[in-house]
């Protein structure tokens, strides 16, 4: 007989664990991917030829992760790619007016940290997904911040059915308890209640922005 239970491979613990922290676990997992992609390019493999010409094909990194790079502390790799870059970009200024409009138009590939991270996204979530339906995961998602609302919907579009009804009652109470403490927050700032203890809601604004928008990314 032929078992209805996935298979708990890596991808499997991996989400587990991200479960068990803090913020949403979907955030955790692409943004360690990315930074370990990010760690190995700029202490192993920046005078890689192939790492080069990937990152002239995308014009290098998108904001979010070209300052990510420089964040990470490592002056001498930033200072190898950056200039590769932006002789690049010296010799693409010499080009007609023609062809360079037409070159500057986009770029021939994506920012290789958001591909790395969308990758890794699409990888966790069905992961994710698959155990929701066979009914794993569920008390360590009920327990958990749960995924923030980019995510959510990214789950949404491809989850079968009933870890699609899962999810919606899941979130539909985490937003419910998180509206609860922003309520307090507001609550406690009237001067008639400003004597009464902070509790559980106290960061309550901050854990609303991640769940809005995503959790920040790590350096």
């Amino acid at each position: 007989m032929v078992s209805t239970h996935p298979s708990k491979h890596m991808t499997y613990h991996d989400v587990s664990e991200a479960l068990a922290q803090s913020g949403c676990c979907m955030c955790r997992l692409a943004g360690s991917a990315v930074r370990r992609y990010l760690e190995s390019l700029l202490w192993e493999f920046v005078n890689d030829p192939g790492v080069r010409e990937e990152l002239r094909a995308a014009r290098g990194f998108c904001r979010e992760h070209s300052w990510q790079v420089q964040a990470m502390g490592s002056p001498l790799g930033v200072a190898i790619l950056w200039r590769d870059l932006l002789t690049q970009e010296v010799v693409e200024l010499q080009r007609p007016g023609a062809e360079l409009k037409r070159r500057r138009a986009a770029p021939q590939r994506k920012c290789p940290a958001c591909a790395q991270r969308d990758e890794a996204e699409q990888r966790f979530l069905e992961t994710l997904l698959e155990h929701l339906e066979a009914g794993g995961l569920r008390s360590e998602y009920t327990d958990s911040s749960g995924l923030c609302l980019p995510h959510l919907g990214m789950a949404l579009r491809s989850a079968p059915p009933q870890a699609y009804r899962f999810l919606v009652e899941a979130e539909s109470e985490k937003l419910n308890r998180l509206l609860g403490d922003l309520s307090e927050i507001v609550r406690k700032n009237d001067y008639r209640f400003r004597e009464e203890p902070w509790g559980a809601e106290r960061d309550a604004w901050v854990r609303a922005t991640g769940k809005l928008k995503g959790e920040k990314a790590d350096t």
